[in-house]
């Protein structure tokens, strides 16, 4: 799975992670080490970005521009 990731201009916001267009699905586990968290996955379902209950990442499809 490609990812690009990015920080907005607030070092405390939650990471926004792009995911290709036609992903269904994407894991989570809140980085390494300690500072993460169990794997947990997520689907799309229809929707353009899911979020992470746990620590509020963002995975968003790119447009299909």
């Amino acid at each position: 799975m490609n990812q690009t990731a990015k920080k907005d201009k607030d070092p405390n916001a939650p990471e926004t992670i792009i995911v290709p267009a036609d992903t269904d699905q994407v894991h989570c586990d809140g980085g390494v080490g300690p500072l993460g968290h169990p794997r947990v996955w997520y689907s799309f379902d229809g929707a353009q970005s899911v979020e992470c209950g746990y620590c509020d990442r963002l995975f968003v499809k790119e447009s299909e521009a």
